[in-house]
């Protein structure tokens, strides 16, 4: 069941996601899709209140302990207090979704006047994407930029056009790195591993575009 790991690299969407709400110090904070509850994790003695939204029953009880209150349904059923959350986060959720710009006009309901949102969504136009369309591939894989259950793939751009059309405005942008950890586990903590990471780090400081593996996108209400 435990479909999700949680990831150490600094420039992984857990880390900087973690780390952006921990800077922005606000609550209540919502997060929507919230598996395992690694959000709420990461975010133990930081005194903020954050609430849960997870469809999956499993993982839903998983998460329970973390969050002040877990709502165990789908983002599109959750029975959410209006005006109330002042930081939402959706963490690879959006692109799961049928219809992702109705999904943020509904989390705007619940969401304060000066709420900020914190969004993750997998890049389709990384390096290895374009090379497999190079070739003539586009295949479905169990996770990742080509995860089967995507049903909206994103560039940072269409990404953003995407949050636009749902009355958010993007004020900050920042790519994340291929979670090495789940490509070569073995390697973790070797000196060749702590190698690729840091030529990673560099690729996406030189080229964003073309070795984010994810965008994590900060936005605010459009005015």
């Amino acid at each position: 069941m435990l479909h999700y790991r949680l990831h150490r690299d600094p420039k992984s969407s857990h880390q900087q996601i973690t780390a952006l709400v921990r800077r922005l110090g606000r609550s209540p904070i919502l997060d929507v899709g919230a598996a395992q509850g690694f959000l709420g994790q990461l975010l133990q003695g930081s005194h903020l209140d954050i609430d849960a939204v997870e469809p999956n029953a499993y993982w839903a009880e998983q998460a329970r302990p973390v969050y002040r209150q877990v709502y165990a349904a789908s983002i599109e059923d959750a029975e959410l207090p209006s005006k109330t959350y002042r930081v939402i986060v959706c963490a690879d959720v959006l692109e799961h979704t049928v219809d992702p710009v109705s999904v943020v006009q509904q989390l705007r309901r619940v969401a304060t006047d000066d709420a900020l949102f914190v969004i993750s969504l997998p890049n389709v136009a990384h390096l290895a994407v374009r090379l497999l369309l190079l070739v003539g591939r586009f295949p479905q894989m169990e996770r990742g930029i080509l995860d089967r259950t995507h049903l909206h793939f994103y560039t940072l751009d269409t990404a953003r056009q995407m949050l636009r059309n749902a009355g958010l405005e993007v004020v900050r942008q920042r790519p994340t790195g291929v979670p090495l950890d789940e490509l070569w586990p073995a390697g973790e903590g070797s000196l060749s591993y702590n190698i690729l990471m840091r030529l990673q780090h560099l690729a996406l400081l030189i080229a964003p575009r073309l070795f984010g593996f994810q965008w994590i996108l900060l936005a605010r209400q459009a005015h």
